[in-house]
């Protein structure tokens, strides 16, 4: 996959971070976030 693509997954986890309420929500969000953080440092 490319950086943009990746880029633009992290600023959409950016906004449902946002509006989570749950701590389980935004766990999801934080390992999702992290894995594509990850392909775009490699």
């Amino acid at each position: 996959m490319n950086n943009t693509k990746q880029l633009q997954k992290l600023k959409n986890l950016n906004v449902k971070a946002e509006k989570c309420l749950t701590r389980d929500e935004a766990q999801k969000i934080l390992t999702k976030a992290n894995k594509a953080q990850s392909k775009i440092n490699f």
